[in-house]
């Protein structure tokens, strides 16, 4: 990917510097796979044709692009220059470039690349990942797994990234020695990457996967166990979180109309009754603009559950808490909510209770549906509609309605978003009881 960059940045400066007088933006957030593979032009999707596109834009203040026109298209007549002007809208840039100089007002060129693998979303792997934040070594022995003790380890997981280049979906590929905690450390730590949403030379990494190796230093047998050896939690059952409104309200007032988003990592202790104290930071990014402090303001409204059994089970315990900041006078997608920790599901004995009596009566021993549902504050889903059903006209969609209802997620996501006003689409596929399947229905 760095060479890549290196060759797309020669290109830049010989072929449109002269057009554009903003040379080093810096990428907040730009439309995943999935948004490049809608908006492929439909002709070139299926005879697999590429495509490369250089639009001028203008960015706002607050780093979103407008007045946006194609001056280069290749090949031309394919309809790559619409499609990827459809895609300027979900752009933005980080208020200030490489050198610090606000991008206000200022002209740029954005290359945009359609590659017929940007039709398989989630098939790509990043090979060469271009971080804008990864923790340091120093910062890798704070998470170094009590059950270690001591000695050296590697991990190697497996992460999607997403449209702001955080991680979500990450699973342990690989680790050495096993049943030591070096996984799961891996990722625990998940929330401290921060990956270039999109490349010099115009190709997306929101929907890609990247592989990320994390190596732990041995520490000294007679040194003082390091503070990373205590038990650190990537996410805790919420009982309560921030609401959006807070979480906007919690903007610094410096930082309005001069960063579009922010993100912060803090690391907290439990209290007795399931608040948090004894906060600090571990990243921020941009920093210095008051994020940090405006994420130790919001820690008031976390509690956890606590084991009425066993107060004392959270003593030593302690949690990183993501926060993702927007600017609220800015407009901005929707959360859309990818991988919900659930705290309420439906025992799978009730969902096969909930078979459709009209289904099975057909001779269907299984079938589903897919509901769109809006979040509460608290979790539960509400508003949900019927998005897909197969098949149809049997009650599978009634049948999703059910189980959706008694559904609820943690509060508070893996990226750091409150859930409130956030979208999710949620598959179920119920399965006729074995002892009361019956043969398919002939046609």
């Amino acid at each position: 990917m760095r060479v890549l960059a290196i060759m797309a940045l020669g290109l830049f400066a010989a072929g449109a510097a002269h057009a554009a007088d903003l040379n080093d933006p810096v990428w907040a957030q730009a439309p995943g796979q999935e948004d490049w593979a809608k908006a492929y032009p439909a002709h070139a999707a299926q005879a697999g044709i590429s495509g490369a596109v250089k639009m001028k834009c203008a960015a706002t203040s607050a780093g979103l692009l407008a007045a946006c026109s194609v001056v280069q298209e290749s090949p031309s007549g394919e309809g790559f220059g619409a499609a990827a002007l459809s895609l300027a809208t979900g752009m933005a840039l980080r208020p200030q470039g490489a050198n610090g100089e606000p991008v206000a007002g200022r002209n740029l060129i954005v290359p945009v690349r359609f590659e017929p693998a940007l039709l398989h979303p989630g098939a790509t792997v990043i090979g060469q990942p271009d971080w804008m934040r990864r923790p340091s070594q120093e910062e890798v022995q704070h998470f170094l797994p009590a059950d270690s003790h001591g000695e050296a380890g590697h991990a190697t997981i497996e992460c999607v990234v997403t449209t702001r280049g955080l991680l979500e979906k990450c699973e342990i590929n690989q680790e050495t020695p096993t049943d030591h905690g070096f996984g799961a450390s891996a990722l625990a730590m998940t929330s401290t990457f921060l990956m270039r949403p999109m490349t010099v030379d115009g190709l997306p990494v929101g929907g890609a996967r990247v592989l990320i190796p994390i190596g732990f230093q041995a520490t000294p047998g007679d040194s003082p166990p390091a503070t990373g050896t205590m038990k650190v939690m990537r996410a805790a059952p919420w009982l309560a979180a921030p609401t959006s409104q807070a979480l906007a309200q919690a903007f610094p007032r410096g930082a309005v109309g001069k960063s579009a988003s922010a993100h912060v990592v803090l690391r907290c202790g439990f209290r007795d009754d399931g608040s948090l104290g004894s906060c600090e930071t571990v990243s921020e990014a941009p920093d210095g603009q008051g994020f940090a402090s405006a994420a130790k303001s919001l820690v008031k409204d976390f509690r956890t559950y606590v084991d009425p059994t066993n107060t004392a089970k959270l003593r030593g315990l302690r949690v990183d808490i993501p926060f993702d900041f927007r600017d609220p006078t800015q407009p901005s997608p929707p959360i859309e909510i990818y991988d919900p920790i659930w705290l309420t599901r439906v025992n799978p004995e009730a969902v096969a209770q909930l078979f459709p009596a009209a289904a099975a009566k057909a001779g269907y021993n299984s079938g589903g549906a897919k509901v769109d549902c809006s979040v509460k504050h608290d979790g539960s889903l509400t508003d949900c509609v019927v998005a897909d059903e197969e098949p149809a006209g049997f009650g599978f969609g009634q049948a999703a309605l059910e189980i959706a209802a008694a559904m609820k997620m943690n509060p508070w996501t893996a990226q750091g978003d409150p859930v409130d006003g956030g979208r999710i689409g949620l598959p179920v596929k119920p399965v006729l009881p074995t002892d009361q399947a019956t043969p398919a229905a002939k046609p």
